[in-house]
């Protein structure tokens, strides 16, 4: 073990110094030309950048903690959408090459602060003392990782599939550029929620070290499994307490399963904002994935509202029962995955029935 940590510790230096994280984002169509999504995560390495911005006073509204007010200066990202370049886009990397969407025209400020009070609860108050002793009204701006609706309508999304790029200009590696997939759907879509090492993977640990170096370990039948809802119209969301520098390994990963020529449907990834060491400490050592879990799912419950869209998922520990049953997943849709492919769920009379991957495969009718 200590070997793995100190490899794992290695791959966090690189990761400062060069690796950039990401993850999907989910767009919700409200109707009536609103819209709501999930944050829009993207990281960079501890880079040098071209073009550092002018210092302004910015506050940064933050989901878990109250928001903070400082003076920063900003990095602007080019993004494109679909492969389109997009300058009108006010995106920027903060101090610790965080991307977040910037604004300072007070409908959007507005909305943001009234978005991130629903979801925290937190009295406003003490901020906005801090503001008018703060603010130089001509150099302040909001950051938020959510954008409005208004920009979101702006993006002209199609619905399903969108591709992100955000791209920067560094000193000494040149132009830097990441990519990840945006998935608008509808407000009355379906959605399975997917972990990854443990339940796509038969061991979270082994699953987790021996994708990287491209051994299977995967659960047999599972990508029949979710192709079968798919079918019934489930959008399979895959989520994993990996660190989001892992986006693209993680990705090719998922799109690397198949069998018996069936292969794992396209779906959203959420991975955790942490960085590769503490990722790794809290899934594999700690055993708190819960925690990163909670709060990816409660930005996704944010996002579509409480309306029973979320209608199933699977994991491998009882924290992700936790987590989904705070999403508001039935008992009956809540599948518990062991390394041998046995499957505990808890039927309606709350009575525990255990299945296989194909057994499970012929009682969807019942089940979903």
């Amino acid at each position: 073990m200590s070997s793995i940590l100190n490899s794992i510790a290695k791959m966090r230096y690189k990761t400062k110094a060069v690796f950039s994280g990401v993850t999907d984002v989910v767009v919700v169509d409200q109707g009536e030309e609103k819209y709501a999504s999930t944050p829009f995560n993207v990281k960079f390495g501890k880079l040098k950048f071209l073009n550092a911005g002018e210092e302004l006073v910015i506050e940064t509204l933050n989901i878990k903690e109250k928001s903070t007010i400082k003076q920063m200066s900003l990095i602007k990202l080019v993004i494109f959408i679909n492969g389109e370049k997009r300058d009108d886009i006010q995106f920027y990397l903060d101090d610790d090459q965080i991307g977040h969407f910037a604004y300072d025209q007070k409908a959007d400020i507005e909305e943001l602060k009234q978005k991130y009070l629903e979801q925290t609860k937190q009295n406003m108050n003490l901020q906005q003392q801090q503001e008018s002793k703060l603010i130089p009204q001509n150099k302040f701006l909001v950051l938020s990782r959510v954008p409005t609706s208004k920009t979101i309508q702006s993006l002209k999304l199609k619905h399903g599939l969108n591709t992100i790029t955000y791209e920067v200009e560094c000193k000494r590696l040149g132009l830097q550029h990441i990519e990840c997939q945006l998935f608008m759907i509808k407000q009355n879509q379906k959605i399975f929620i997917s972990d990854i090492d443990g339940t796509i993977t038969k061991s979270p640990t082994k699953g987790m070290i021996l994708s990287t170096f491209g051994r299977d370990y995967t659960q047999d039948h599972i990508c029949e499994f979710y192709n079968r809802l798919t079918q019934r119209n489930y959008l399979i969301l895959y989520m994993s307490a990996r660190s989001m520098v892992q986006y693209e390994s993680t990705k090719e990963y998922l799109l690397r399963q198949q069998q018996q020529g069936i292969q794992l449907p396209p779906g959203p990834l959420f991975l955790s904002p942490q960085e590769l060491l503490e990722a790794f400490t809290i899934e594999v050592i700690k055993k708190q994935t819960d925690i990163l879990k909670s709060q990816m799912l409660n930005d996704l419950v944010f996002t579509i509202g409480v309306t029973g869209t979320i209608q199933g998922g699977m994991g491998d520990r009882l924290n992700d029962i936790q987590a989904y049953k705070m999403a508001n997943i039935e008992y009956e849709r809540i599948l518990l995955i062991n390394k041998k492919g046995e499957i505990v769920r808890v039927n309606n009379e709350m009575k525990e029935e255990k299945f296989t991957i194909k057994e499970i495969i012929q009682k969807m009718d019942q089940i979903f």
